[in-house]
């Protein structure tokens, strides 16, 4: 293999930075798209043919770094007879509170938010500065780098899975330690099915304590977050006993699994790994505190992740595999509000998070939640608040 191919393989192991190389032809791009590409319409740059399009004009002499509109960033440079993409990446961690802004601003809505979440959790965090030198570096051991590139920034910010590489080292297990370890995995997963954060912290504590020979605990700090990954489809797996939703299982699961991949330090790793498990035992608790049917569970979980789209009685209806009759009356009684009534409630609620805590104009918060009328927004938020929307944000703004 030559310099790019090794290139190919070793960055991504070594950065968790993806790498994708296109000849002019073959699916490259369109691999790209169907795994980077959120949404065409808002990323097009992420498309195979905006790839293309992109490639057509630039010149080849330049590296590129382009920060898209969801606040992903790759670079991109031509080398040889081919086009080279570093990315895409991200230079902050997940943060919940300018997701929602960030979406509406874009078109988006808030059922979009977790798979949203999901996807940028999957990108790697790290300083484009570190990126372009991984660009000049492949320039550099291919073709000399002379004359030096030009960096030209593109900003689309204002117009329209990352996989852990590790080796983890081979060591003999004892059958004892084996059966401990097991046994261990087993007390934590039940304490997560019931949502007992502090027997669950405890249980993590003691597999670290009772198992250091084992090899996903050992020194390395790739084996840590080998072992960590473990851990955390462990969780994940106690998770869906408990009767949580997948979608919001994994956001959990990918925001930790972001920053455990960048931490540096045991310590660092350890604090992540409990505050995983204490953030799954209470959406556990959370899912369990109302004494609801099971299908009432699982209808309200989809209203809360489908909260911008179209929500129907007869769907939610299939979604649960009970009769319209039996469905209507139960949630009702349970819940204290009609279907209707209930889904009106959460999208005002979102609503009114977004009017106290961003600039964003009354109209695109009516349309994130999921209202193309925005009088008829107004009119159920004050059934809902007793006041405008602009009102509202009178009182409640901290901006």
């Amino acid at each position: 293999m030559d310099f790019i191919e090794n290139a190919q393989i070793l960055v991504p192991a070594l950065t968790g930075l993806p790498y994708t190389a296109w000849k002019g032809a073959g699916d490259a791009l369109t691999t790209f798209e169907e795994r980077y590409c959120f949404s065409p319409e808002v990323q097009r740059i992420y498309t195979s043919e905006g790839l293309e399009q992109f490639f057509a004009r630039k010149d080849p002499g330049l590296i590129y770094l382009i920060s898209d509109p969801l606040e992903t960033q790759c670079v991109i440079l031509h080398i040889e007879d081919r086009w080279i993409i570093l990315g895409p990446f991200v230079m902050e961690e997940w943060k919940h509170g300018t997701a929602a802004a960030l979406l509406a601003k874009c078109g988006l809505q808030e059922a979009d938010r977790l798979p949203y979440k999901l996807y940028r959790c999957e990108l790697p965090v790290i300083e484009r500065a570190e990126v372009v030198r991984i660009a000049v570096l492949l320039l550099t051991n291919t073709v000399g780098n002379d004359p030096p590139r030009e960096l030209e920034i593109i900003d689309l910010r204002d117009r329209e899975p990352d996989h852990l590489y590790v080796n983890i080292a081979a060591q003999r297990e004892t059958a004892a330690t084996v059966n401990r370890r097991y046994a261990l995995e087993n007390q934590l997963m039940e304490a997560i099915t019931e949502g007992h954060t502090m027997d669950a912290v405890e249980h993590l504590i003691a597999i670290q304590k009772t198992t250091p020979g084992l090899s996903f605990m050992s020194p390395s700090m790739k084996d840590q977050i080998a072992g960590a990954a473990i851990l955390r489809t462990l969780a994940r797996r106690a998770a869906v006993q408990a009767g949580l939703s997948p979608i919001l299982i994994d956001s959990i699961s990918q925001e930790y699994g972001q920053k455990m991949h960048k931490a540096v330090k045991e310590s660092e790793l350890q604090d992540l790994m409990e505050r995983c498990v204490a953030s799954m035992c209470l959406a556990i608790r959370e899912h369990r505190q109302n004494d609801w049917t099971g299908y009432i569970h699982k209808a309200v979980q989809y209203i809360e992740v489908n909260l911008s789209q179209p929500i129907s009685i007869d769907a939610l209806c299939r979604f649960c595999g009970v009769s319209r009759k039996q469905f209507v009356r139960t949630f009702t009684q349970e819940t204290g509000k009609t279907v209707k009534q209930y889904v009106s409630t959460a999208r005002c609620e979102r609503a009114a998070e977004l009017l106290a805590n961003s600039r964003l104009m009354v109209q695109d918060i009516s349309a994130y939640v999921g209202y193309e009328d925005n009088n008829y927004f107004s009119k159920v938020f004050k059934s809902v608040y007793g006041v405008s929307p602009q009102e509202y944000r009178k009182q409640k703004s901290i901006l």
